[in-house]
């Protein structure tokens, strides 16, 4: 592809947008705490890019508990973490906008790109909101009407068609494993963020902080502009 057949640009909001995975971390070990169930560092490394409902069966087969919950029951629990986690993001501000992310989107801005939010979380638009971000995103997948989360593509199907774009021709950026997965699923040019290679990325960077325009170009192969 060349650079300029990108028509747009897809982002995952945890990770790539905020900083706000601490917050789904905190909110899942105080459901372990209440569970009576270990925290490790295994499952720190597993969840990111989960389903509520998958991280929650992950933390029970940590501990091989998942039996002991019905379905109802299992709702109850990711209910309540969604309370949780709720109760975070109404603490969050612009501050917790990643490095090099407020730069990155005025860029792409000026370039009149289109952006879609990615994000399979039901949440996305409150913190979109409170990052102060809704006057760029205003094109956010509606993450209760998915049939499937990552790593299916569901997400990033969806997120194109917002802007009216083939996923070939847009640009996804994932900082997960699982998020990848998803993104190279539906055929979009994929960039990991994260200081680990993740599998099946078409480009890496390190950080947020070297998002950039001339950086896309570059880690995708393309020429520049």
């Amino acid at each position: 592809m060349q650079a300029g057949l990108i028509r747009g640009f897809l982002f995952d909001l945890h990770g790539v947008i905020a900083d706000s995975w601490q917050y789904h971390l905190a909110s899942w070990q105080a459901i372990a705490v209440e569970l009576k169930i270990p925290w490790t560092t295994k499952l720190t490394q597993m969840l990111p890019g989960m389903s509520r409902r998958d991280s929650l069966i992950t933390i029970l087969a940590s501990v091989n508990r998942q039996a002991e919950f019905d379905e109802d029951q299992l709702l109850a629990v990711t209910d309540h973490e969604n309370e949780l986690y709720r109760q975070f993001v109404a603490q969050m501000t612009p501050a917790n906008r990643l490095p090099g992310i407020t730069a990155f989107l005025d860029e792409l801005q000026v370039a009149n790109y289109p952006l879609a939010l990615a994000s399979a979380s039901t949440n996305a638009p409150a913190e979109i909101e409170r990052l102060g971000l809704r006057p760029v995103f205003t094109k956010i997948v509606a993450a209760a009407d998915l049939s499937a989360s990552k790593p299916a593509p569901d997400v990033y199907l969806a997120a194109a068609k917002l802007i009216d774009q083939s996923p070939q021709r847009c640009v996804a950026l994932e900082d997960t494993v699982t998020g990848v997965q998803a993104a190279k699923a539906a055929g979009c040019l994929t960039i990991g963020i994260n200081v680990k290679q993740l599998p099946g990325a078409d480009g890496m960077l390190s950080t947020t902080a070297d998002l950039s325009l001339a950086a896309v170009q570059r880690v995708l192969g393309l020429p520049t502009v």
